[in-house]
């Protein structure tokens, strides 16, 4: 049940209007440490997803230029 912080979270900064950004990497780090997961594993998890997506960005960022 503790897993569920993170929407509090999320909630909660959008309300007081924090980065948008911000709030949902809070927000993924509140849920994973409340899942039990270990700090230097959600780092990891970060990382490979923004790895694995970074591709994706360039071609948002190119397409007004087309």
């Amino acid at each position: 049940m503790l897993v569920l912080c993170g929407i509090a979270v999320i909630v909660a900064g959008f309300l007081l209007r924090f980065n948008p950004l911000l709030v949902v990497a809070v927000s993924a780090l509140v849920t994973g440490l409340a899942a039990g997961i270990a700090p230097l594993a959600i780092l990891a998890a970060f990382g490979k997803a923004f790895n694995e997506n970074r591709y994706v960005t360039v071609i948002y960022i190119v397409l007004p230029v087309i």
